[in-house]
């Protein structure tokens, strides 16, 4: 989720911007799956929601995630400390965000099972994860960078059949929901979300072992991407029946390696788009506020679910199409608002 692990290097503001981005549409499509009616949930506008919260969202966080990896000098001890932190930070984050129905599941109001909202596998305990795995794998293969894209084609590739699976019962499936499996509780597995992460840390790799890509000027070269873009505009239907089947065993969060394919093709054309747009107005104070989000992106993230989680309790599923946007301009606000009086107090701490 935050960028980098390792070395501080100079801040790069198109993945701010791709980091801001994804926050926002990720506020949109939670409020969209816990707020909303079925009815708009299965609407046109429902679609297009899931859709925006998918390719632009969650592999963005975790490629870009990985891409920053690739810098890092620190030791693999460094990798297993700080993905244990986000790991737990995942779970914690779990407690806190259904607080509320936790509470009345201990009350006896509702019947439900605790153990589905704190064990749930959200990205932050995919990313404490991935951090540790990626940390074990860049001892065995080293800088070679086509050695980590086949390992993010394999992750892809074998999910599917790991998803599946038998996951078992008691312990045993909670644990088999963080690597993958069919659970209700597991949003974000390891297989095969993990695979961009990989994706992110080779594209990296090529990137600093070739320095001619580096000397590629995207404005110069935008035409040979129209294809690409084409490509994108005529499989959308395909992508947002993926995105709108979000638990299925085919579905966005247990995709297999044609899914994740085609999200990696995406990718490179929004990469493309975002460096534009970052190239001719990245000074712009909109934009300003968009990097911001992306540059705190973790403490957004978790506000922004403290706030929809519990909100959830009450409203889930209960709101028409105009309060859904209302909610969406609601949160955005109080979340931005929130999180920069957690950025002044953490400054105004850190002096003394």
């Amino acid at each position: 989720m935050s960028s980098p692990p390792g070395n501080r290097i100079k801040r790069d503001g198109t993945a701010d911007l791709l980091k801001g981005f994804a926050v926002l549409f990720m506020i949109q499509v939670h409020i969209m799956e816990q707020f909303v009616s079925t009815d708009v949930y299965n609407s046109m506008i429902g679609k297009i929601s899931l859709f925006l919260g998918g390719p632009v969202c969650a592999p963005v966080f975790l490629a870009v995630m990985g891409y920053f990896m690739a810098s890092s000098a620190k030791p693999l001890a460094y990798f297993l400390k700080r993905g244990l932190l986000l790991f737990l930070g995942g779970i914690l984050l779990n407690l806190g965000r259904s607080a509320n129905l936790l509470l009345q599941i201990v009350r006896g109001d509702v019947a439900l099972d605790p153990w589905f909202f704190i064990m749930g596998v959200d990205i932050l305990a995919l990313a404490g994860l991935s951090l540790i795995l990626t940390g074990i794998l860049r001892l065995i293969f080293r800088d070679t960078w086509w050695l980590f894209f086949l390992a993010a084609l394999a992750v892809a590739g074998v999910s599917p059949w790991l998803n599946q699976s038998g996951s078992g019962a008691g312990v045993s499936a909670y644990a088999h929901a963080f690597l993958g499996g069919g659970a209700g509780w597991s949003y974000f597995p390891l297989f095969p979300w993990f695979s961009y992460v990989l994706a992110g840390y080779a594209f990296r790799l090529a990137f600093l072992q070739n320095p001619k890509l580096k000397e590629i000027e995207i404005q110069r070269h935008f035409i040979y991407l129209i294809p690409l873009w084409i490509g994108m505009i005529i499989t959308i239907p395909y992508a947002a029946t993926i995105t709108h089947d979000l638990d299925g065993p085919a579905g966005y969060y247990h995709h297999g390696i044609l899914f994740f394919g085609w999200v990696i093709l995406f990718m490179i054309a929004y990469l493309t788009l975002m460096k534009l747009v970052d190239g001719s107005y990245g000074e712009n104070r909109g934009l300003g506020i968009v990097k911001w989000i992306g540059q705190k992106v973790t403490v957004i993230y978790v506000i922004q679910w403290l706030i929809i989680g519990n909100l959830a309790t009450f409203l889930f599923r209960s709101q028409n199409l105009f309060q859904f946007f209302g909610w969406f301009v609601a949160v955005t606000i109080a979340t931005l608002f929130i999180g920069f009086l957690v950025e002044k107090a953490r400054s105004f701490l850190n002096k003394w």
